[in-house]
């Protein structure tokens, strides 16, 4: 087993610290970095949530500057639970040369607010924004709010670094593919940096800055706590309301890491923190099946009996692959499934066999691996008929749970141009873009407040989460 990769010598001066900003809005906790759906959700009985998704991005970036002798530093104030006072104080306590915030668009006027407190207190610091919204709307970011210095668009781990680098050296910014800076009055737009063709040049992400039992996806029952993982990057499909693909990548490319370096990592968090369970969170984890029996056939090589649990397409899923999943520990799986109409999947560039859902899913059951469906309401063509479609078909496969969403048309997403184009979307105040509170686009078939009413009653009648 390899040790952990986060022992790194500091050789440079320049000092990184990288966010994850308090959200709270309407009373409600907000999700974003790690989130491909950022959202708010109201707090439980405990006056806390229970799903927070890991910062892989800012993990992962955190993880690179150390390997490269640079200081670096993560807070998630989210998974920390801590106020935005108390992250003013870590900063100016920190006292970062570069400091870096991950943002969304539901969240982007409570981080850009932030951001212009932290400006005041470590003025001489640069500020970066990255993440989806940032990247689509670098430009006027940069117009508008004088207080950042610095947009990275896309997937930004080498971009950060590249930066950190040529600010050490007061080299010229230029060469720094992917970012987009202002050079005096003038804001200069980079070249756009590919997407990391090898994985495995990535050290394993951050774990050890932040509370790590405070993160959970325990969807199903899956047992805590858990940990999240990365075994793959990207997608080949080109679902037009799927934001990563769009907004981070750029492009439908599936990467993967190696096997063997996947095992390391699975088998380093479970017996050095414990951990009672793993839930790979790739784009689509099934993408090769070659790949997926490499990584189960490492993990029954080396008796790790930890429970497991993927997200993955059902349409592309068989059962000869589903029984080797379960003999190497696998116990329960996303399925994105979206709507039961044929005609609402076209339109979002989706197209699914609803025969091989249905098979997927009863063979998923039939071995007894635990399945989570999620569906998305109010896509192009939603009518009162497609969700009564929907809810049979809840009804008749019977999941272990569901999730349930508003669909939300982001920024830099083909289904935002669309709704847009078509004149229906209801306003551009991105705290609204709130998928788990809020429709922001209509269809021709139901409005914002018809959907608002149908999102409410299925999730008192089926518990969606």
């Amino acid at each position: 087993m390899k040790r952990s990769q986060n022992t790194w010598i500091l050789k440079n001066k320049m000092k990184t610290l990288l966010l994850n900003l308090p959200w709270t809005q309407n009373n409600r906790l907000g999700v974003r970095a790690g989130s491909r759906w950022p959202f708010t959700s109201l707090p439980e009985e405990d006056g806390k949530i229970h799903y927070i998704p890991f910062p892989f991005f800012l993990a992962y970036a955190t993880a690179l500057l150390k390997k490269k002798g640079y200081a670096a530093k993560l807070v998630d104030a989210i998974a920390e639970g801590i106020t935005e006072e108390a992250v003013l104080g870590k900063v100016k306590n920190y006292e970062p040369n570069i400091l870096v915030i991950e943002t969304a668009t539901p969240s982007f006027y409570n981080d850009i607010k932030i951001a212009e407190k932290l400006h005041a207190i470590v003025s001489d610091c640069a500020i970066v924004l990255c993440g989806p919204h940032a990247g689509v709307f670098a430009e006027e970011i940069l117009t508008q709010y004088p207080f950042i210095d610095f947009i990275i668009r896309g997937e930004y781990e080498y971009v950060l670094l590249g930066l950190v680098r040529r600010q050490e050296d007061q080299a010229d910014l230029g060469v720094v593919d992917g970012l987009v800076w202002k050079n005096k009055e003038k804001i200069v737009v980079n070249s756009p940096r590919s997407t990391i063709t090898d994985l495995d040049s990535l050290p394993w992400p951050e774990r050890e800055d932040v509370p790590l039992y405070k993160y959970n996806d325990g969807f199903a029952g899956l047992p805590s706590p858990n940990v999240q993982m990365w075994a793959s990057r990207g997608c080949p499909y080109s679902c037009s309301f799927c934001l990563w693909p769009q907004t981070m990548y750029h492009e439908r490319r599936y990467r993967k890491r190696n096997p063997l370096n996947v095992a390391d990592e699975m088998e380093f968090l479970i017996k050095k923190f414990g951990f009672r369970a793993v839930y790979f969170d790739d784009d689509v984890f099934n993408i090769d099946k070659e790949y997926v029996r490499q990584i189960c056939r490492h993990i029954r090589r080396r008796n790790i009996s930890a429970p497991w649990a993927v997200m993955a397409r059902a349409d592309i899923m068989n059962r000869d692959l589903l029984e080797e999943m379960k003999m190497a520990g696998l116990y329960a799986i996303k399925y994105g499934v979206e709507s039961a109409s044929d005609k609402v999947l076209e339109l979002c560039d989706k197209p699914m066999d609803k025969v091989k859902i249905i098979k997927a899913v009863m063979a998923t059951k039939e071995l007894g691996i635990k399945v989570h469906l999620s569906f998305c309401l109010g896509l192009p063509g939603e009518t009162r008929q497609t969700l009564d479609e929907t809810l049979k078909f809840v009804q008749d496969l019977k999941p272990d749970s569901c999730q349930v969403s508003l669909g939300t048309p982001f920024p830099g997403t083909k289904y935002f141009e669309d709704v847009k184009k078509r004149g229906r979307l209801l306003n551009e105040n991105w705290s609204n873009y709130d998928g788990n509170f809020k429709p922001v686009a209509a269809t021709e078939g139901l409005s914002c407040e018809d959907l608002e009413r149908i999102k409410s009653d299925l999730s008192s009648n089926f518990n969606f989460q």
